[in-house]
């Protein structure tokens, strides 16, 4: 059965939360880092509860907690992960290594709590920083996800920017940025385990509040990242970014699915991006009847995300395209495909399950789409605004 992280139907299994020994915990080193993972709900209201990750999210946890025994310990990295069991029932837990062992505490219950909104993010970061307060902070998303859709949207695909299944579970990015903003918790790399989240709209709404993405273009099989494998990388106080993206791409191109994608993104390139998309924007127009011949990153009928590489080779001449290369090169030091990506949304797309990656810059774009759904929302993204408009600041 092939099962994608945007698609799934699965029982709610219960996860125990097992605290530490009466004994307690063996003193905790200085901590460098503390790595946080945020499941929300990925379903909605409804029973039983479609499109639910649940199982899969306990599935990750377990594996972290192999690799993390398999390296004996954490070192001066703290994991804490929220994970929530049900629409009204969620829990905050520290994963610890203890006598040759982890064990998980859980540290606090959310009863009815919205963790979506920037008010909700925000609050449960400050959980975090007074449970493990670190020099440095990164962040693991676990859920369903949709690029820079907005929350809300319906019956499309079951569209969303990240989150659950109902608009009430979801996220825009804008509100993830802000509520990471509010804690003051910038983040060394947000990793999104979610659907189609490497791309420049994302990378722009987030260029503030983390220094890496770690995200995929495409849609991501439900079992998510290889953690067993990455986990030392991740873990680290500073990541080994290049093996994250190997260690992907060795887990799935040698599996029984050998589809997927991994993207690193560094943030703070995202603006000097941004200005010579303007310039490529005020030069250029391009030619809505070479969409078709653009290379295709989703499994939508009508494409959203295109890779952005693609994009700019149909859109300008070969100088602007070796500029926009070498910028490129910054902004996604790293990036892995295998040569076929998959969808699971051929009953909804016209028949088509894979898509041939011919070419490929780690980084998708939606600014050509013509989707008669999205394509009038493109326009209010940060992104859009940022490099369709002239700047309005005079010169001194």
């Amino acid at each position: 059965m092939k099962r994608f992280l945007g698609y799934c139907v699965l029982a709610v299994l219960t996860l125990v939360f097992v605290s530490c020994s009466s004994n307690g915990p063996e003193p905790t080193p200085p901590t460098e880092k503390t790595l946080f993972v945020f499941m929300p709900w990925s379903s909605g209201t409804e029973t039983p509860y479609a499109n639910n990750l649940y199982s899969y999210f306990c599935t990750n946890i377990q594996d972290m907690e192999t690799a993390i025994a398999s390296q004996h310990g954490l070192g001066r990295t703290r994991l804490l992960v929220y994970i929530a069991q049900s629409p009204t029932r969620a829990a905050l837990i520290e994963i610890r290594y203890t006598g040759n062992a982890c064990t998980r505490d859980t540290l606090k219950h959310y009863a009815d709590y919205d963790a979506m909104s920037a008010t909700g993010i925000a609050g449960v970061l400050g959980d975090v920083r007074a449970h493990a307060e670190a020099d440095t902070y990164a962040m693991i998303i676990g859920c369903h996800g949709t690029g820079w859709l907005p929350r809300g949207l319906t019956d499309y695909y079951k569209t969303r920017a990240f989150g659950g299944t109902e608009a009430r579970f979801q996220a825009d990015l804008a509100d993830l940025a802000d509520g990471i903003a509010r804690a003051a918790m910038p983040m060394q790399f947000i990793a999104f385990d979610d659907c189609y989240m490497a791309s420049i709209e994302v990378a722009y709404d987030l260029k503030d509040v983390t220094h890496y993405l770690i995200a995929s273009t495409s849609e991501i099989m439900a079992t998510g990242l290889p953690y067993r494998t990455i986990w030392p990388y991740l873990c680290a106080t500073t990541p080994n970014y290049e093996a994250i993206v190997n260690g992907f791409y060795s887990y799935y191109s040698h599996g029984t699915y050998p589809y997927g994608t991994l993207s690193v993104i560094d943030c703070q390139q995202v603006e000097a991006m941004a200005q010579l998309m303007r310039t490529f924007n005020a030069r250029y127009t391009f030619d809505p009847t070479q969409e078709s011949r653009l290379q295709k990153l989703d499994g939508m009928g009508q494409t959203i995300f295109f890779d952005m590489g693609s994009y700019i080779s149909h859109l300008c001449d070969a100088a602007s395209v070796s500029q926009f290369d070498a910028m490129a090169a910054l902004l996604v030091p790293y990036h892995v495909h295998t040569p076929k990506i998959y969808t699971n949304l051929s009953e909804v797309n016209g028949g088509f399950s894979t898509v041939d990656i011919n070419t490929f810059s780690g980084i998708t774009i939606s600014d050509p789409t013509t989707n008669t759904y999205v394509a009038g929302r493109k326009s209010s993204t940060a992104w859009w605004k940022a490099t369709h408009t002239q700047s309005t600041t005079a010169a001194e």
